[in-house]
């Protein structure tokens, strides 16, 4: 039998008995104190530690701190004397320090290279294996900073979000004042809304520095639903989402508690800025503590497809550099900024004096390759535009030709040999190239013996792939210039529905179908059979109510005090109604909503 223990499950379904498993397997590993599994250790013959060392710890709060003399023990293993460290954080770093280890170094998430680029570099020395960009960008001017209430600022900023990467947005009235940045959880406010109003299909999340700040996003949703209806039931509905069966629905989070979540587009807010007396305070809350990189980490990498950094404060503004998690957050300033203006070289300058071990990865020269260097010319000489050695990271897609609109390329050569003879037969002919297409690449392999052999024959070879239609199956995302191969087993195509002015009334039509009712008052659903919970914290004051009539799943949600909104939403049986009505309860119990008698 295997045991599969998570940090969720560690302390809460250990056995009453003490059974013998023949594997017992730890994931998130990283957030699981040491001593919190040793029960699960002692009951099996093998155990398999998964985790990311570079992820949050466990909470530590109240810990209590050890002397200097208390720091290790010593244990005797095979007749050694083996000295045991006892200031690890978590079961991974105790578990990293004896036991064999393997990299998992084929990072899956990002579908852009650059959205992953900075950890790899940062936090992970350049080891991950990340997928070059099919796609390419042209530098812009820098965007002015804007006013958080301006909705054309919301729209022009949205245009960008979707067209790039990473995106940066400087809020010119952005303000530090109680712990929160009001103009900065408006302006993500007014981002939410014009992204659901233009139906891009894509999923939401929204990460905060700091729980006040996490708190004023809310605030800022509810208000701005308060002052238009289609958007609060579009809100609604994003909270609730599922994707295959998954929760896949709109979150706020703080850094905290972000790590494990992803989603296509991220906001992020950073919060920090100036007081009302024009002052700029180095006091960046846990990230100034010891391992704040590590809560930088987990922030900077939940984003698919998107990321949009809403800043008041410009990388320059953070002096106190001497520390590691402020340090951090300035480079990552300085690079999403570069990014956002698509200034590639100076973002991959930015990544190469990060750390020695990046600047391996990211500040190295191309290699000289005579053979790539030959096609390359060939291709050149008819007419083509190429681009050698294409990627960001350790993985290269060695020639790649531009399209004839130059945002992207047409197609990727890969040459039978490579620099790393640590790679396996099967990765080099096999998985780099199903990946690339997985990415939205058209790839071809060329032999070099094929080269050497017959030249022109292999360039002939070449152009005749550039003009057939055998990738004509193949949809695209005008948004994120991807194409994506319909049996890729990548994420959906996102279908891209006329853009919603934002301030026009008319909603997306779901899968199923959301109605939008009158206020409870009106007699629809009695109002005694809809549970009421609240959320009462700083200025926030607001109430959620849920319930189940028949198969109809009712819920009402507002500020205390108002009429709100009221939505109902039917399934196909009464017990789905009720299933549903239990995981929202949970989610909204999980953000601090109390039930009310």
């Amino acid at each position: 039998p295997i045991w599969l223990m998570s940090p969720l499950s560690v302390s809460d379904t250990l056995p009453l008995e003490p059974d013998l498993f023949d594997v017992v397997i730890f994931d998130e590993a990283s957030q699981i104190p040491t001593e919190e599994a040793v029960p699960a250790l002692c009951r099996s013959d093998q155990v398999i530690i998964v985790g990311d060392e570079m992820q949050l710890p466990p909470t530590s709060f109240f810990s209590t701190a050890l002397d200097e003399d208390d720091m290790q023990i010593m244990a005797e293993e095979d007749g050694e004397q083996i000295a045991i460290l006892l200031d690890a954080d978590s079961l991974l770093n105790q578990s990293a320090r004896n036991l064999p280890a393997t990299l998992l170094a084929w990072h899956y998430r990002s579908r852009f290279e650059s959205l992953i680029s900075f950890s790899n570099a940062a936090f992970y020395n350049g080891q991950l294996v990340t997928i070059p960009d099919q796609s390419l960008r042209e530098a812009v001017s820098a965007n002015d900073p804007v006013k958080s209430d301006d909705v054309n600022g919301w729209a022009k900023g949205v245009d960008r979000l979707l067209h790039y990467p990473i995106t940066t947005h400087r809020i010119a009235d952005g303000l530090y004042e109680k712990r929160v940045n009001l103009p900065e959880a408006r302006y993500i406010a007014g981002l939410v809304r014009e992204i659901l109003l233009r139906e891009t299909s894509q999923s939401i999340g929204i990460a905060a520095f700091s729980e006040a700040q996490q708190s004023e996003i809310e605030t800022a949703l509810d208000r701005l639903g308060a002052e238009d209806s289609a958007f609060a039931a579009a809100l609604e509905r994003e909270y609730t989402r599922e994707d295959d069966g998954q929760f896949n629905g709109l979150f706020v989070k703080n850094l905290e508690n972000v790590q494990g979540d992803e989603r296509d587009i991220i906001l992020m807010s950073v919060c920090y800025a100036p007081g009302p007396d024009g002052r700029m305070v180095m006091n960046f809350g846990p990230i100034n503590q010891r391992g704040g990189e590590k809560r930088l980490n987990v922030i900077f990498s939940r984003a698919r497809r998107h990321m949009a950094i809403v800043s008041t404060i410009a990388p320059e503004a953070i002096t106190n550099i001497h520390n590691d998690g402020a340090r951090a957050l300035r480079s990552f300033l300085s690079f999403a900024e570069a990014q956002s203006n698509g200034a590639m070289d100076h973002a991959q300058a930015v990544l190469s004096t990060l750390n020695p071990d990046a600047s391996k990865t990211f500040g190295a020269d191309i290699p000289v390759d005579s053979v790539r260097s030959a096609i390359a010319d060939a291709l050149r000489s008819r007419g083509h535009s190429v681009d050698e050695h294409v990627g960001g990271a350790s993985f290269r897609c060695d020639i790649a030709i531009v399209n004839p609109s130059g945002d992207g390329y047409s197609l990727g050569i890969l040459l039978d040999r490579d620099s790393d003879d640590r790679l396996s037969v099967e990765e080099r002919f096999l998985f780099r190239p199903s990946i690339l297409r997985a990415f939205g690449w058209r790839v071809i392999d060329v032999p070099v013996a094929s080269w050497q052999r017959a030249r022109e024959a292999t360039i002939d070879r070449i152009e005749a792939e550039l003009k057939s239609d055998s990738w004509s199956v193949v949809e695209s995302d005008p948004y994120v210039g991807v194409v994506l191969p319909n049996n890729a087993g990548a994420s959906p195509t996102v279908a891209v529905a006329p853009r919603y002015s934002a301030l026009s009334p008319t909603t997306p039509t779901p899968e199923k179908p959301i109605e939008t009712l009158p206020p409870a008052n009106a007699g629809e659903a009695p109002q005694e059979k809809l549970t009421e919970f609240r959320f009462v914290q700083g200025t926030s004051n607001k109430y959620w109510k849920v319930g189940v009539v028949g198969t109809d799943l009712i819920v009402e949600f507002g500020r205390v005090g108002t009429k709100g909104q009221r939505v109902v939403k039917t399934y196909d049986g009464e017990d789905r109604a009720k299933r549903e009505a239990v995981k929202l309860t949970l989610e909204k119990t999980r953000k601090g909503y109390e039930e009310i008698g």
